[in-house]
């Protein structure tokens, strides 16, 4: 099977979020599994710079305003998975994040960088790029989601392509939602500017035009795939998602154990197993000290890992320091600030510099903070999979969690038939998105640190012993595709 994945984030070389995280981990996965994969990214000067040689495989000329698009193939050292380079200068050639500039202004003709992008991806059904058509093309977020929009608009003028698409939903608050004075710039034709195509309440959206043309749509959960059918998560999409229910799934993400493994991480401080869990300790004095809050390896060490929105659940966490402090507990928050919250943080800093730290996020840093900490706070708002609860119960550091999307499907929560029936509890779930409910579940967590021992160490073993490798969804996918290539034969 033939599988094209177009991606406009990869990590190491360029991530905002998980999206980059999964782009890499996932692809290599699948072509462990026997697909012919292949990768589709723009050529960003990120992703450039990492290749020694580049073939041209096709060259469009007068499109999206620019006076040639190049399609380049290439290896990157240590990498299986061949890749194919879209190289539009005009539109890809630029200091910043893959979406807005160095001071984190959104490019204004984002619309033409990634309609262009996807226009290319779908001309692959057409079997001319590099003379390889594939069965699949794989899109993920509102980035690549007008590429199964352009895939029909070819299959109309030739019925016998057979390429399907499938559209994997990361995120659906971000829609690539723009206003209809530029829908000509995207070469669509007008039929397709409709409720059952791109358009969104007089406005168009490339999330919706993936949602309404693509074969088959994933998101990355089996419980975020039912909330995005409700008008409280699905950003005003439910409708058309529950018109396409048939054909939507939810697939949850992984890690790669090879990158996320206490045993053998080279960037913390001291390796641990959970035979060796007292090593642990180790690393959570190291963190103390590295951060400047006070080394004592008794005191409950929290910290949380993510973007600094209101989706992560700051807007809360920020409210309840003042009662969660006068449990003489720690909490470090490491990210990126997207909604203002820093000053906040650094404020609260001050007014606990023995017990609160800020720091800004550092991949390598990140791996010290869940082997350092005793607790993981997750409490987003909505959370489509999550990544960083799967680290930290790889690495014995209890997640505390809402009751959401992936975070609801991977940590089991240390109620009474859990813990002490099955010895089943993974970490500690509250449900409301309220102040009240999130202090009342960090009650329940430092219960059982200060008064449950043996319990507390259980579910740390609990969470070690989950196995979240991508093997197990790389085979879903496999699955999911198999599925729609044989409904088309």
């Amino acid at each position: 099977m033939k599988t094209l994945f177009v991606t406009s984030e990869l990590f190491p070389f360029n991530k905002t979020g998980g999206l980059g995280d999964v782009c890499a981990w996932l692809p290599l996965s699948l072509k462990k599994a026997g697909i012919d994969i292949r990768y589709l990214m723009p050529a960003f000067p990120s992703i450039l710079k990492n290749f020694t040689e580049l073939t041209e495989v096709a060259k469009f000329e007068h499109k999206f305003k620019c006076k040639e698009i190049n399609v380049y193939k290439g290896n990157i050292k240590g990498n299986p998975i061949k890749f194919y380079l879209v190289d539009a200068p005009e539109l890809f050639l630029r200091a910043g994040s893959p979406y807005s500039d160095v001071c984190g202004n959104s490019w204004g003709d984002n619309h033409i960088r990634y309609a262009a992008f996807s226009w290319v991806a779908a001309q692959f059904c057409e079997g001319e790029i590099d003379n390889w058509t594939p069965d699949v093309i794989h899109v993920n977020d509102w980035m690549t989601a007008l590429t199964p929009a352009y895939i029909e608009v070819l299959k109309r003028k030739n019925p016998k392509i057979k390429t399907s698409s499938v559209l994997t939903i990361h995120n659906l608050a971000f829609q690539g939602v723009y206003p209809f004075s530029v829908y000509e710039d995207l070469d669509l034709p007008n039929y397709m500017f409709n409720e059952d195509g791109v358009e969104f309440y007089r406005q168009i959206s490339f999330l919706k035009a993936g949602i309404s043309f693509a074969d088959k749509i994933t998101t990355v959960s089996p419980t975020y795939a039912t909330e995005i059918q409700t008008n409280e998560f699905g950003c005003g999409l439910h409708a058309s998602l529950i018109k396409r229910k048939d054909s939507l799934t939810g697939i949850l993400n992984g890690i790669d154990y090879s990158i996320w493994n206490p045993e053998t991480d080279k960037l913390i401080k001291q390796n641990y197993s959970k035979n060796t869990l007292a090593n642990k300790k180790i690393n959570k004095e190291y963190l103390q000290q590295k951060v400047g809050i006070l080394k004592n390896a008794k005191l409950p060490l929290f910290g949380m890992l993510n973007r600094f929105t209101e989706q992560k659940g700051m807007d809360i966490l920020i409210e309840a320091i003042p009662a969660i402090m006068m449990n003489n507990i720690q909490l470090i928050v490491m990210g990126t600030d997207q909604g203002n919250y820093l000053p906040r943080l650094q404020n609260i800093a001050k007014q606990y510099p023995d017990q609160f730290a800020v720091i800004d996020f550092d991949e390598d840093f990140s791996h010290q903070l869940i082997a350092g900490i005793d607790v993981l706070i997750n409490s987003s708002r909505f959370e489509p999979c999550g990544l960083t609860q799967l680290f930290a119960m790889k690495y014995g550091t209890i997640p505390f969690a809402r009751r959401t999307g992936g975070l609801a499907d991977t940590v089991i929560d240390a109620n009474f038939q859990n813990t002490i029936v099955n010895n089943v509890a993974t970490g500690f779930l509250f449900d409301n998105y309220s102040v009240h409910d999130f202090i009342y579940g960090i009650n329940r967590v430092l219960n059982t640190f200060k008064n449950e021992k043996k319990i507390w160490e259980n579910i740390k073993k609990q969470a070690m012993n989950q196995n979240f490798s991508w093997d197990k969804s790389a085979a879903e996918y496999i699955d999911l595709y198999n599925t729609q290539l044989n409904l088309i034969k």
